[in-house]
């Protein structure tokens, strides 16, 4: 029967007014802070947003803008594929909104605005499955987008999209095992590993295990049916695999050439203490990284309502005894996740993580939602009197741990008890108890966004005007204006050929890192290079030499010990050009000390420093040592010796190439050769490129362990370096099984309704 306007209304208007409101209440809170674009003092975005996935964002919006979006580019690392970064970070479709804007940081509140606008229409739409209230739907909408999980990892757009679809995906999963239908979890499944195989890898392992629990011990359906909602399960997998099966083929692609691999799970380095598991249940205790002591949170805490409604489940008079302990079999296994090392190992994609953990928890969040909700429509009015002896034992146990709780924290947390409190002992069911509560949940949100969810970074106002220039360089840029931070953080700086993080091939990691240049953590603030590794990686110096140019053939020959610096770029440096004796040796007495330590002051802009039979970078003009570690009273450094630099670079620039066609997936051009030698370039190893000399396609030498060299020889010669990464065949198996599920579930759907109207009708 078909719905008129008033009862369409009706229907649809709690979706739009729920997220107006939450995305109201977000706004409001980046205006109380002043955060950017809605004040000059902050701008949106934390640690990795500001240095990568702005950046990242910005850069594919205005390349694709411009249409200068290439398979391949050099703007990261000393260069990768497009697709991997796409792959882990840029595939959501929701990202697209950012095409209308051209400001960075709006872009960057867009894509966030759009996914919260998206994850309360799924929380609403499963509350309402539920049959909720317009009350509790917005409740749930507000306490999931406002829970810790997103106050903390709100900025990492490429999560977003879990975090939305999941509320949508449990209702499908849901569906799969009570009624057998898929559609709902096949697509959601679809979505969540297109948009991050990471943390859908988190979910899928969630999914596996509720539904074991649930279709096999809970329900209690003969054995024949459990076994068919299992094939129909997997089925829906495969299904819902087929449809990304383009995804899937780019992400085992990019996998293979950029060496990623599984970190061991004997190398975790932090703890869950039993106390800070507690502390994070309660609201606005949210920790976002590891601290120096290797201890961590897992950030689960919804508001105090929530936490209240899911502790008065277990007394609720109307609620099964079976489900209790089905409830309390399931939680105790969500702890056990959290507090096991070697399970939370496997919930994030078998890797260690470093930084930021428990990045799955929002799982937990929505299953607390679902006990709420299960508690709110099951409310034993004649019971609520337990309520009271609840909140007395939380208060208890919130003063026993309060002397290590920030005191703002704790202070929001009784005052939410108390008031909870009151409401128990003088609740009556009318308006003004509802509007009550529902403007103290919306209070607790506003104060802990506030401590939460603004930036620690601040840049002025005049940092935020940025500008895109989509000119192509043969090499990779040396400075930035100061004002272009998205630009100078990542993208088309000399700092990037430094700047190694999880978007870059990890042989060049080591590469990097063999011959003395720092990566990672030490990139973003600043680097440990010189005017050797400017000059042999193409940045644009006084040495400057192309991406590609002629070194001896003994450059198959080098190989790199850890830790050797010096004995390594010496090797390199002459089995290339066989010049040798590139480094100058200092010895430093100290300039200072007191009575335990030497203090020894140094005037170079780049020094290796001697350590026993180590040598590797120091940063900084100082160098302390303990006395008893060095009780000579001196040390020994090597610096450049800038006549040899010279040296390499008149030997070196002799023969390189001469573009005659430059784009980042496609270089042209002629190179001379006085002997049979091997073409250097300071490109990354990647079995994409094609190569051609004179016509004929080559196959590259894999040299330094990382990046593409050429045999050749003597004589002039054409080169043609091509990346083509080939995804047709993938394309249409995805497009091929999209469109044929579409088809069989709009047919199944017009024959159910034609069912529906022949029995009205009878």
């Amino acid at each position: 029967m078909k719905l008129n306007l008033k009862e369409k209304l009706k229907k649809y208007l709690p979706y739009l007014i729920n997220s107006v409101i939450v995305i109201g209440l977000f706004c409001l809170i980046l205006t109380l802070s002043k955060t950017f674009p809605f004040g000059n003092k902050l701008t949106i975005g934390k640690s990795d947003a500001i240095y990568q996935y702005k950046p990242m964002l910005y850069n594919f919006i205005m390349r694709l803008k411009t249409g200068t979006l290439y398979q391949y580019t050099f703007n990261n690392g000393l260069g990768n594929s497009f697709f991997f970064n796409f792959a882990y970070y840029l595939t959501s479709p929701l990202n697209l909104i950012a095409i209308f804007f051209n400001n960075p940081d709006i872009m960057y509140l867009s894509v966030i605005l759009i996914k919260i606008f998206f994850t309360v229409i799924f929380c609403t739409f499963y509350a309402k499955k539920k049959e909720c209230s317009n009350l509790v739907s917005f409740i749930v909408s507000l306490s999931y987008i406002f829970s810790s999980w997103f106050m903390i990892y709100y900025y990492n757009i490429m999560w977003l999209d879990t975090f939305m679809i999941f509320p949508l995906f449990q209702y499908g999963l849901e569906k799969l095992i009570n009624e057998k239908r898929i559609p709902i979890f096949v697509f959601s499944f679809a979505y969540l590993y297109a948009t991050n195989f990471y943390l859908a890898f988190s979910v899928l392992v969630y999914a596996l295990v509720y539904f074991v629990i649930v279709n096999f011990f809970y329900r209690k359906d003969c054995l024949k049916e459990k076994l068919k909602k299992l094939i129909l399960l997997l089925f829906s997998l495969v299904v819902g695999i087929l449809i990304i099966a383009f995804y899937f083929h780019m992400f085992v692609v990019v996998k293979r050439q950029m060496g990623l691999g599984f970190s061991d799970a004997s190398d975790s380095n932090y703890i869950l203490m039993t106390i800070n598991f507690i502390k994070s249940l309660f609201f606005g205790n949210n920790v976002l990284t590891i601290d120096f002591s290797g201890t961590t949170y897992p950030n689960i805490a919804l508001n105090t309502f929530i936490m209240l409604n899911v502790i008065y489940y277990f007394f609720n008079s109307k609620i099964k005894p079976r489900d209790k302990a089905f409830t309390f079999i399931a939680l105790t296994l969500v702890i056990d996740c959290v507090f096991s090392t070697k399970l939370d190992y496997i919930m994030h994609f078998f890797h260690n993580v470093v930084g930021l953990t428990y990045r799955y928890t929002f799982i937990f969040e929505f299953l607390a939602i679902i006990l709420f909700i299960k508690n709110i429509n099951n409310f034993a009015k004649e019971d609520l009197k337990k309520i009271i002896p609840i909140i007395s034992v939380v208060l208890v146990v919130l003063l026993f741990i309060g002397k290590s709780m920030d005191r703002k924290v704790l202070i929001l947390n009784i005052v939410s008890l108390m008031f909870y409190l009151l409401i128990a002992i003088f609740y009556k069911d009318n308006k003004i108890f509802k509007t009550l509560l529902t403007s103290f949940i919306i209070i607790e949100v506003l104060v802990v966004g506030l401590w939460t969810i603004p930036s620690n970074v601040k840049l002025s106002f005049e940092n935020n005007r940025k500008s895109f220039n989509a000119e192509r360089y043969t090499y990779r840029l040396n400075t930035i204006d100061d004002n272009d931070y998205m630009n100078k953080n990542l993208y088309s700086n000399q700092d990037v050929t430094y700047e190694f993080t999880s978007m870059t091939y990890n042989n060049t990691l080591a590469l990097v890192e063999n011959i003395g240049f720092n990566s990672g953590f030490n990139g973003i603030f600043g680097n440990i290079y010189n005017d050797l590794f400017s000059m042999l990686f193409n940045v644009k110096n006084e040495y400057y030499l192309e991406k590609i140019y002629a070194v001896n053939d003994q450059i198959k020959n080098v190989f790199f010990e850890e830790k050797k610096v010096k004995e390594n770029t010496e090797d390199l440096v002459y089995k290339t050009t066989g010049i040798k004796d590139i480094y100058e040796e200092v010895v430093l007495k100290p300039s200072d000390s007191n009575d335990n330590q030497n203090i020894y002051k140094i005037d170079y802009n780049y020094f290796l420093y001697k350590d026993n039979d180590k040598t590797y970078p120091v940063k900084g003009n100082e160098i302390i040592l303990d006395k008893n570690i060095n009780p000579e009273n001196k040390i020994i450094i090597y610096v450049l010796n800038y006549k040899k630099i010279k040296e390499i670079y008149e030997y070196l620039s002799k023969e390189q190439i001469v573009y005659t066609s430059y784009q980042d997936d496609k270089i042209e051009g002629t190179i001379n050769i006085s002997k049979d030698k091997v073409i250097f370039t300071s490109i990354p190893y990647d079995e994409n490129w094609k190569i051609t000399v004179d016509g004929k396609e080559v196959k590259p030498l894999k040299i330094l362990d990382s990046l593409i060299g050429i045999e050749v020889s003597e004589g002039k010669h054409k080169l043609a370096m091509e990346y083509k990464c080939e995804f047709s065949k993938s394309i249409i198996i995805s497009i091929s099984f999209f469109t044929l599920f579409s088809f069989v579930i709009l047919i199944k759907n017009w024959i159910d309704l034609k069912k529906r109207e022949k029995t009205y009708k009878n």
